[in-house]
């Protein structure tokens, strides 16, 4: 839906894979996040940082080698965008 709007972008897509109604309090690992975005698992990896830094995304290290990662719900920012995101899905194409 982004992608059509912004371009591709890595990034966009990512986002998107969160901002899915079914996806907004659930955290995943890379290989979910990869799966959901439709982009290679090393891509997604050298990718999020920047949406983590922007907290965008929230990072958890339950251990030394799995990150996950969830939608920051309570970022204003990320509240605007889910706003958004569902207006654009409910006026259609």
């Amino acid at each position: 839906m982004f992608e059509e709007i912004f371009g591709k972008c890595i990034g966009v897509r990512i986002l998107e894979a969160f901002l899915k109604k079914e996806n907004r309090s659930k955290w995943m690992n890379l290989r979910e996040v990869s799966r959901q975005s439709k982009l290679n698992s090393g891509t997604v990896s050298r990718s999020i940082d920047e949406l983590v830094k922007n907290k965008i995304i929230l990072e958890e290290k339950p251990s030394n080698w799995v990150r996950i990662f969830k939608l920051n719900k309570k970022n204003k920012k990320v509240q605007i965008l889910i706003e958004f995101y569902d207006k654009i899905l409910n006026t259609g194409k």
